[in-house]
């Protein structure tokens, strides 16, 4: 297939596949029409949403209503997943123990209400509240209720502030894995990703996907392909755009990227969802043949 060119400057969403260009969405400006864009993923292959939405600091329900809109959006267009990006709900503001969920508390129960009827699943970035302590989150949730939820591993430091996440968080201290029509996947968070162990022990886990949720100024293809290609490991992964809680411009690059590292769906500088359907059960014999993976001596590093 030859290579489609958009311009990023113009904020174009870029939603490429084996069978062609997705559909995308731009927030207010309605649903473009698919192309090439099946009713339904050919079996064995999972059709996967991923959301960039701005969250405006603080203001839980608008950010769950808006979230609500393009989960219930993706479902239309029968996403199998949909991934939203971290701290979805809240952002970053000196008042977030405040505004924390439990896992189970209303953000959560919108989503499995949305869900009703479906075997789809929505993955978001939740800052959640557990008794005492607080987590940043990723949750998963299907019609049935909470199906996984992981604890941020590797909080951020290297701030001042509310940004400083160690002042707020407690980090998590396992990974977690869950299916995904059949197939094994992953979550992390953010700074997790920066380590690419991560992405190693969860491909040592047998995970065929991996969800990375993102709250920052970009996290495109560029930072995806080298995890993704090293590991032969599908990766979507979402980040927040327009302004955060400094005031600064985020221009998102949420992405879908293919287990040989190439782009299969990205977006930057506007609010949209862009969709891809993967063959995770290709990832195996892709990994086999890797020599980046498959040649790793990992018993030097037990």
């Amino acid at each position: 297939m030859s290579e489609l060119k958009f311009s990023r400057r113009e904020g174009i969403i870029r939603g490429l596949s084996l069978a062609g260009v997705l559909s995308a969405r731009a927030a207010g400006g309605g649903t473009k029409p698919a192309v090439n864009l099946p009713a339904r993923p050919e079996p064995g292959r999972v059709r996967v949403a991923v959301v960039q939405q701005e969250t405006i600091p603080g203001a839980v329900e608008k950010n769950r209503e808006k979230a609500l809109g393009f989960a219930r959006e993706a479902l239309r267009n029968n996403a199998d997943i949909v991934l939203f990006h971290e701290a979805l709900l809240v952002g970053y503001v000196p008042n977030l123990h405040e505004l924390a969920e439990p896992v189970d508390g209303p953000s959560t129960r919108a989503f499995r209400n949305l869900l009703r009827g479906s075997r789809a699943m929505v993955l978001y970035g939740l800052v959640e509240r557990d008794g005492t302590d607080f987590y940043t989150s990723a949750t998963l949730v299907n019609a049935d209720g909470v199906v996984a939820n992981y604890h941020k591993t590797h909080l951020w430091w290297h701030a001042k502030g509310v940004r400083h996440e160690p002042a707020y968080f407690l980090p998590g201290n396992e990974l977690v894995t869950f299916d995904v029509k059949g197939f094994r996947s992953g979550v992390m968070i953010c700074y997790d990703g920066d380590f690419p162990e991560m992405t190693r022990a969860y491909a040592n886990q047998g995970c065929l996907m991996l969800f990375w949720l993102n709250n920052r100024g970009s996290r495109g293809h560029r930072e995806v392909k080298p995890l993704a290609e090293a590991n032969s490991m599908i990766m979507p992964t979402s980040c927040c755009c327009g302004y955060n809680e400094a005031g600064k411009r985020c221009r998102g690059g949420s992405n879908i990227t293919n287990k040989d590292g190439s782009l299969l769906a990205e977006i930057w500088d506007k609010e949209g969802v862009i969709y891809a359907d993967v063959d995770p059960g290709s990832v195996p014999e892709a990994r086999w043949n890797n020599p980046w993976y498959r040649g790793q001596r990992q018993d030097l590093y037990r």
